[in-house]
C-alpha cells in the first residue's frame, strides 16, 4: 500500500521495471477513488538510482496540477486503487493532459492500493476542556 499525503510532494516507490517489456517509455499512473469511482491520471518520471531494482517517482498533489509533470489533483482523502501502465510513447509531446496517454497503454505493470491522508495541520486534534475528574461519593 502506498501512503500519499494530500497537498504535499510524495515519494512513490514501486517495482515496475521487472514487468516492463520495453525501455524508454513513459509511465502512466491512474488513481481511482474507491468511493466516487473518479479516475485521476498523471505521468511521472522515474528518479530511481537503480531502476532495475525499484522505481521512484516524486508526485505532488495540488489544486491546479500539470498531470504531465508528476502532479495530480485528487478528490477527497481516503482509499484509491492505483494502476501503473507501460505506454508506447517516449515523450509527452502532443499530449494536453495525462489522460490523453490512455490510448497508448501497452501493459499494466502494477496495481495496488493508495491511502490518501490529509496533511498534519488538517487533522482535527482532540483537546480536552478540563483535567478534573469527577468522582461520585455516597453520603
Amino acid at each position: 500500500m502506498i501512503q500519499f499525503t494530500k497537498g504535499l510532494e510524495n515519494n512513490v516507490v514501486v517495482t515496475l521495471t521487472e514487468n516492463a517489456t520495453a525501455t524508454g517509455f513513459i509511465y502512466l499512473f491512474l488513481f481511482k477513488n474507491q468511493q466516487s469511482a473518479v479516475d485521476y491520471y498523471f505521468i511521472a518520471s522515474d528518479i530511481s538510482q537503480y531502476p532495475e531494482r525499484y522505481n521512484e517517482f516524486l508526485v505532488e498533489e495540488k489544486a491546479n496540477a500539470n498531470t504531465l509533470q508528476g502532479e495530480v489533483s485528487l478528490g477527497n482523502e481516503g482509499f484509491y486503487d492505483y494502476f501503473a501502465y507501460q505506454t508506447s510513447i517516449s515523450s509527452t509531446a502532443g499530449l494536453t493532459t495525462a489522460a490523453d496517454a490512455v490510448q497508448y497503454i501497452v501493459k499494466t505493470l502494477e496495481q495496488g492500493l493508495v491511502w490518501v491522508i490529509p496533511t498534519e495541520q488538517d487533522i482535527d486534534k482532540y483537546n480536552p476542556q478540563t483535567d478534573t475528574a469527577i468522582v461520585y461519593e455516597q453520603e
